[in-house]
């Protein structure tokens, strides 16, 4: 059933708004120069928006999709890495910026800015990443790398050279890696001298480090990796220093240089932390200890425990900075009574866990707007959510249960859920049906074009926060969102921007046209009491 389109003020009616005057509507980029993600730091499940492969310059099927595969192309020495910047800036916003270096192919090295914000666990830790990652388009930073890196890069071509020849003959490529560390420690080139024995035609002797070395022995089989680790110890038994070894093989552990050299690192480390001469990179290990770090967080006890909190932050008109609606949000209450803001609902494969807590979200904003006929309330809903077949009937429930909310509820749904799901144009008609309003998040990643947007029934769409937090400094994300902006104006669909932190910013979009504005210069986001929870407290107080 086709819904009809509301005007500017959509759900907001009786809002006190500032009329702007449009301008012309002049081209605008309708892809960013930087890639958005989302990054599930829980199930270490890592999402683009549709423009990453081409920034980066890979194939779409190259593009890492968790967190460690990403980690494996930062190029070691070069800046600060993601996790490096969250560590550094743990305040209010938990913001952060930073610049380093992707290794996409063996001679092929990125410099990249990465921007964003992070949301925590409920230990306090990193769960939930959202940023945005742009690449240096000018030439002179990409050819000015230092020498160290363009050694590596020769280094791993040598290396790929000698995987490619392994696999021409099907045999199997291993690759050591030793470290021989210590304050007499011979130099690599007596190394090098002593190995030769053991060397063949195909095989390589490279420099990582003044007391760190590569052997490439095209032809030996991983079963027989222990073996030549053994014959390396023992000709260089005579070297000055502590020697450390490690291995890892192509195409028993990749196909890739640059991953091969890194496994090999990581085993090194794990040798040299237990104190132990010999280590072959075991990729199982790697796999339990992830599932071991995903499994510290339930959140199903948090659900059981009526743990889960609203958490609620004001969102202003943009002109006379008066509050339209509350931003909710799910928190979680630890037994010290202190509530930590909770990001994206990690991913299960055994039950829809989103469903869930948008269930237990869903009622918490309910009963709010009955307990405050005054108030309206923005509440965000997951993609999974979405898809679920319970959840129109769920909102059906807790709406006739609470007649006249409905007008106060509005319901996010995010972009990429769209992108992802097109047959979900259907339930956003159902959900429109039954009298609440609609909000389009994360408007501007490129998941969803202008010409499907114009047939779905929003009333408002909220422009990505990573692309509003480096506007101060960006002129590529000004003339980006001042598009976003004459896109919704000539749509007719209001719009908002999150993650405003300060008053220039502020400003500059209200300048623009946007019509609402959240984020922490407006207010951190609270936890709210349910009615009945105060109404015990104060029981209590007064008995």
């Amino acid at each position: 059933m086709a819904t009809k389109r509301p005007g500017r003020a959509g759900i907001f009616e009786g809002t006190p708004r500032t009329p702007h005057k449009r301008r012309a509507c002049a081209p605008s980029p309708t892809i960013h120069g930087g890639a958005a993600y989302s990054w599930d730091i829980l199930s270490d499940t890592l999402t683009w928006s549709p423009n990453a492969a081409a920034l980066l310059g890979v194939q779409a099927r190259d593009l890492p999709r968790t967190g460690k595969a990403f980690s494996g192309l930062v190029e070691p020495g070069i800046g600060a890495d993601r996790g490096e910047a969250m560590a550094a800036r743990s305040g209010s916003t938990r913001s952060f910026e930073t610049r380093y270096a992707l290794r996409l192919g063996p001679d092929q090295v990125l410099m990249v800015e990465d921007t964003g914000r992070w949301w925590p666990d409920g230990q306090g830790r990193p769960a939930f990443v959202r940023g945005l990652l742009r690449t240096d388009v000018d030439p002179s930073v990409q050819t000015c790398l230092p020498a160290r890196i363009q050694a590596r890069s020769g280094l791993l071509i040598q290396i790929q050279n000698g995987i490619n020849e392994a696999l021409r003959l099907s045999q199997t490529c291993t690759l050591i890696v030793g470290a021989l560390e210590g304050d007499g420690a011979d130099a690599l080139d007596t190394i090098a001298r002593r190995l030769r024995p053991m060397m063949r035609r195909q095989d390589h002797f490279g420099a990582l480090s003044p007391s760190r070395f590569t052997l490439t022995l095209t032809g030996c089989p991983a079963s027989e990796a222990s073996g030549a680790m053994k014959r390396v110890a023992g000709l260089l038994r005579d070297c000055s220093g502590v020697l450390t070894l490690a291995a890892a093989c192509a195409p028993d552990h990749t196909f890739k240089a640059a991953k091969l050299l890194r496994f090999a690192e990581q085993a090194l480390e794990t040798a040299r932390a237990g104190s132990q001469p010999f280590a072959l990179y075991d990729s199982r290990a790697a796999s339990r200890a992830a599932r071991v770090e995903k499994a510290s967080f339930d959140l199903v006890s948090a659900l059981n425990d009526r743990r889960l909190a609203l958490a609620c932050a004001p969102m202003v008109d943009a002109h006379s900075r008066g509050p339209v609606l509350m931003q909710a949000s799910a928190a979680l209450t630890g037994p010290d009574g202190m509530a930590i803001l909770l990001g994206s609902v990690p991913a299960l494969n055994d039950a829809n866990l989103s469903l869930l807590v948008d269930g237990r979200m869903l009622e918490l904003a309910a009963d709010h707007l009955a307990g405050h006929p005054h108030e309206r309330l923005a509440l965000p809903v997951a993609p999974a959510t979405l898809k679920d077949g319970e959840w129109l009937a769920m909102l059906a429930a807790h709406l006739g249960a609470r007649p006249g909310i409905e007008s106060r509820l509005v319901i996010e749904v995010p972009e990429i859920a769209l992108g992802r799901d097109g047959t979900l144009l259907g339930r956003l008609h159902a959900m429109k049906a039954l009298g609440i309003g609609l909000a389009l998040s994360g408007f501007g990643s490129g998941h969803v074009s202008p010409l499907s947007l114009r047939h779905m029934p929003f009333d408002m769409l909220k422009i990505d926060g990573v692309y509003v937090q480096p506007l101060k400094r960006s002129t590529e994300d000004r003339l980006f969102v001042r598009g976003l902006v004459d896109r919704a104006q000539n749509m007719g669909i209001a719009l908002a921007a999150e993650w405003v932190d300060d008053e220039a910013t502020a400003r500059l979009l209200a300048a623009w046209g946007v019509d609402y504005l959240e984020g922490a210069l407006f207010g951190e986001p609270e936890t709210v009491l349910p009615p009945q929870s105060l109404g015990e407290r104060l029981k209590r107080a007064g008995g």
